[in-house]
């Protein structure tokens, strides 16, 4: 009769051997996506049906090598023949292609995540950083006021601020958006404040009735948080999202654009901010 060590050992043998198998077939994985060529391939087959020699065509490389990459990725798992032939992602194929977007997109801007702390996001935002592919790079903030003062006029539904620092050519923009009934939430930590040579223009623009008055009407909200971004954005368009330097400071360095995807991250970035805010009265 075998003993209960010797049983509980071989238990812990299989399962060694289930871990081992998993870890070596997914660097397997990892090796194959890491060829740019396999993914490029990876890419075309996902935008559009196409042949072998079409995407050859479209690589400027040769139908062989599209036929060897083709077949690497086809012992992975990740691509298929449809039922006339042509190369397919297989569903498995189209999750790592997705998941690997994010990877990419950190690695595009490899040089401002280095100087840049983006580590603190929630695992739901950072395996979502792919979306984000959409908007542009910036560092020019006199451009990002700009786009700041253009949406303020622009907006429609609403206007998103996160740790925004005040702009004394944006208050008559923001006071005009109040005046025509935009709902403004407004998030930031205590340190933020007015600067004192800006309190007059802030004063022509907003009297303490008027603040009282758009926020008895639900116009204007805000809330305290200490968190490490900026985020500035109406329904329709980023004008900045950038994070906090090494000595989490601001250089407003980041990202712009309108792309529905990225614009879609943004707003929920903020919605999943705004609720752990706290609410001032």
């Amino acid at each position: 009769m075998q003993s209960k060590y010797s049983q509980n050992s071989r238990v812990r043998v299989i399962c060694f051997s289930m871990t081992v198998d998993t870890m070596s077939s997914f660097y397997d994985l990892m090796f194959e996506v890491s060829n740019e060529e396999r993914v490029r391939i990876l890419r075309v087959i996902e935008k559009n049906r196409n042949s072998f020699s079409g995407i050859a065509r479209e690589l400027d490389i040769t139908t062989q090598e599209v036929s060897r990459h083709f077949n690497r990725l086809m012992e992975a798992g990740l691509t298929t023949r449809d039922r006339e032939g042509f190369p397919s992602l297989t569903p498995f194929g189209s999750v790592i292609l997705r998941q690997l977007e994010s990877a990419r997109f950190t690695s595009d801007h490899r040089d401002y995540f280095v100087s840049h702390q983006a580590d603190w996001l929630p695992d739901m935002f950072l395996s979502r950083l792919g979306e984000l592919s959409g908007l542009r790079f910036r560092d020019d903030v006199m451009v990002t006021v700009s786009d700041i003062i253009r949406i303020l006029q622009e907006a429609e539904e609403y206007l998103f601020d996160i740790n925004m620092p005040y702009v004394a050519a944006a208050f008559p923009h923001i006071r005009d958006a109040y005046d025509r009934g935009i709902p403004g939430k407004f998030l930031h930590g205590r340190d933020l404040r007015v600067p004192d040579e800006m309190q007059g223009v802030r004063d022509e623009s907003f009297t303490d009735e008027f603040v009282r008055e758009i926020s008895r009407r639900g116009v204007f909200e805000e809330r305290y948080l200490e968190t490490d971004v900026v985020l500035y954005m109406n329904e329709k368009e980023v004008a900045v999202l950038c994070f906090p330097t090494l000595n989490n400071q601001y250089d407003f360095a980041g990202f712009t654009g309108d792309d529905p995807s990225a614009h879609e991250w943004c707003r929920d970035l903020f919605r999943h901010l705004w609720e752990k805010g706290r609410q001032i009265s």
